[in-house]
């Protein structure tokens, strides 16, 4: 029998090879909601050259004129324009067509461990993707998306049918496969204090979607609920295909998280760095990253996030042959419990987080939705029963075979017990001092030194490590630092410079880590980079879009996948390495006709600054394009120049710093003089 998707005609290829990936239109619709669209206009944004309009149709152009322009597999494109121009509506529009669609695939596979989402009501509006060739679209109608492919038949979802709940979906196995070539995954970053705040996002209407629920019933479900704060809540391993960063709680982040995060993203990517010979930040190296053990970390998630005895916790050990309790099991199944010394901290420490997180993934992962009935965490010490011993043997199998990032920090820490066990790794020795991460590698990687990002991953301590990275300042060749620097003394921007990164590769390489089961093996990705040079010095913005391509192609990624690049920016620097054809203009929520503008790709950085932002006052300061716009009216036939203008007049002409302007005001100043007969 033929799937859903099968029947509209999409071809499933057994094997396919990532090519072309672009976001081309965003289109909105006349009856889309100005709550949504706030000063957007109904009409269609061009996002590139792939695509045209004609007669309210979208049409794909035969010839990709920049095919290979920024890397295989590699599209950059952009949106600039002042404040207020429609940028961040545009993204937003984006975001709310892929919630939509998301939420009527998940309808009624919502885990309780994360956050259902919510379908946002009143959206009229399209986006069109070029993948491998073709046109696809994704249309936001109101209680309705469609999604199609080249020139077959579009495939509806719907919300609400006849005042109750559709019963008409597709299967999510036949999505899986259509989706692999044929969809994209979205990875946003904005770091500005005003974004993504719950607050704003209030006023949306929006529809709690599960099955058998009239409109009325959906409605009330969603009172007072942000649709956005769901996609942050919403912990399903990359089901839904778009994440936010950083993470924010009612439009709250948590500078010190993001941090720490940073830190765990970061070890792997400047390993590897250094193994290559190749610098992760300009001016920089890595000089060592050490790791230090914290047995707080675990305490934490046993004894506040669950509540769990303390007696309990600290009491607990391996139960004895014919009353085994779920830990134990566990342990068991992972094969580590011979010679198992609970009474040696790191060993006792590493299984009771195996026990963790073992739950933890039962609990938190749509596709790990069949052992969720295994409870929460404080049913470790139960006894185990027929029923309970079947589920946790399958559930350790199915996480032992599962290569994703789900399962990698169950991989580190039985890496790091088995170092334990075969005598790499003495106890005392690694709880009284910092460990640099290459003794660390040496003594678990059985004495070598991995060269690929994936083993870097696979043999990094586990998470009860606290992780310190120190580096090098370098300039002309020498080292100007006398004694390392830790990443917490960078400056803000060098900081923020390493954070976006980090986030990106880091999403990217679990997105390729998704083995095909009941996930999409996602091969098309839309990296969004909203306002991306916040804090960073020009320099940092010159080199902004090679690095990142350089950092795409250094980690093979565009070998696995196809990459769009989207970025909003302010930044000349940025612009200039974007050809014309990939660049949209707005102004006052307009798509800007571009027909007589200069290309701004390796442009003069000033015409890209009077040109593409839009600066009809010219390029200096407020303040002194005023005082010297006074004083050239007074220079001027009918200007007043009273005596106290000399005094200003010499000033100007000390200060100014452009020797151009500088004449020209001499200039003005001389003609006055002989009108006045003083020369």
């Amino acid at each position: 029998m033929k799937s859903h998707l099968e029947n509209i005609g999409i071809d499933f290829p057994k094997k396919a090879t990532p090519k072309e990936f672009s976001l081309s239109v965003i289109h909105v619709l006349p009856n889309c909601s100005p709550i949504l669209k706030k000063g957007l206009r109904q009409e269609f944004y061009l996002l590139n050259g792939r695509c045209a309009v004609k007669l309210n149709k979208v049409y794909l152009k035969q010839v990709n004129q920049l095919a290979g322009f920024f890397g295989s597999r590699i599209n950059v494109e952009a949106i600039v324009g002042v404040n207020g121009s429609g940028k961040s509506s545009l993204f937003e529009i984006i975001y709310r067509v892929i919630n939509n669609l998301s939420c009527l695939l998940n309808r009624g596979k919502r885990r309780k461990t994360a956050d259902d989402l919510y379908y946002v009501k009143d959206l009229y509006a399209e986006l069109y993707y070029v993948v491998n060739g073709q046109l696809a679209r994704i249309s936001c109608l109101g209680n309705k998306v469609e999604f199609q492919l080249g020139d077959n038949d579009p495939y509806t979802l719907t919300a609400f049918d006849g005042g109750q709940v559709s019963s008409k979906k597709v299967l999510m196995t036949d999505f899986i496969k259509w989706a692999r070539d044929n969809f994209f995954y979205t990875i946003v970053t904005n770091y500005s204090l005003q974004a993504f705040n719950a607050n704003d996002y209030s006023r949306e209407k929006c529809l709690y979607l599960k099955e058998n629920l009239s409109i009325s019933q959906a409605e009330e479900g969603a009172k007072d609920h942000v649709w956005m704060d769901s996609l942050f809540h919403k912990n399903d391993g990359y089901m839904t295909p778009i994440v936010l960063n950083p993470y924010r709680d009612q439009g709250v982040f948590d500078l010190n998280k993001e941090h720490h995060l940073t830190l765990y993203r970061l070890s792997a990517i400047m390993i590897y760095a250094q193994r290559h010979d190749r610098a992760f930040m300009e001016g920089y190296s890595l000089n060592d990253i050490l790791y230090t053990f914290d047995a707080s970390s675990l305490e934490e998630k046993y004894l506040k996030k669950y509540w769990i005895d303390v007696k309990v916790y600290d009491n607990y050990k391996l139960s004895t042959p014919g009353y085994i309790d779920i830990g134990t099991e566990i342990l068991r199944m992972y094969g580590i419990t011979d010679g198992l010394n609970f009474n040696d901290t790191l060993q006792r420490t590493a299984a009771m987080y195996l026990i963790y997180k073992t739950f933890s993934i039962a609990n938190s992962y749509p596709a790990y939705e069949e052992f969720s009935s295994l409870g929460k965490l404080e049913n470790f010490t139960k006894d185990v029963d027929v029923d309970s011993v079947y589920l946790v043997d399958k559930l350790v199998k199915t996480i032992k075979k599962d290569k994703s990032h789900i399962s990698l920090k169950i991989r580190q820490t039985l890496h790091f017990l088995r170092a334990i066990k075969e005598g790499a790794i003495d106890t005392e020795y690694f709880l009284s001092r910092k460990v640099s991460h290459q003794e660390y590698f040496q003594r678990v990687y059985k004495g070598k030194n991995p060269r690929s990002m994936r083993d870097i991953q696979e043999y990094l301590p586990p998470s009860f490590f606290q992780i310190e990275i120190l580096m090098d300042r370098w300039e002309n060749g020498e080292r100007l630092n006398e004694k390392p620097i830790p990443i917490e003394q960078m400056s803000a921007g060098e900081r923020q410079y390493l954070y976006t990164f980090s986030t990106y590769i880091y999403h990217v390489l679990n997105l390729l880590s998704i083995q095909e089961s009941h996930r999409v093996r996602y091969r098309n990705i839309n990296l969004i980079l909203d306002e991306v040079e916040i804090c960073f010095h020009p320099e940092y913005q010159r080199r902004f879009v090679d690095e990142l391509l350089g950092y795409i192609k250094r980690l093979y990624m565009n070998r696995n996948a196809s990459f769009n690049i989207l970025i909003a920016t302010h930044s000349p620097f940025i612009l200039s390495d974007i050809p014309q054809s990939n660049i949209l203009y707005l102004e006052d929520g307009k798509m800007v006709d571009t027909k007589d503008f200069k290309n701004p790709f390796a442009a003069n950085i000033c015409d890209i600054l009077y040109q593409s932002f839009f600066l009809k006052q010219g390029f200096v300061g407020e303040f002194a394009r005023k005082k010297i716009k006074r004083m050239i009216e007074r220079l001027l036939p009918n200007g007043y120049f009273l005596e106290e203008s000399e005094k200003e007049y010499d000033l100007l002409k000390k200060l100014i710093g452009d020797p151009f302007l500088k004449m020209q005001l001499q200039q003005l100043y001389d003609d006055r003089r002989k009108r006045n007969g003083q020369d």
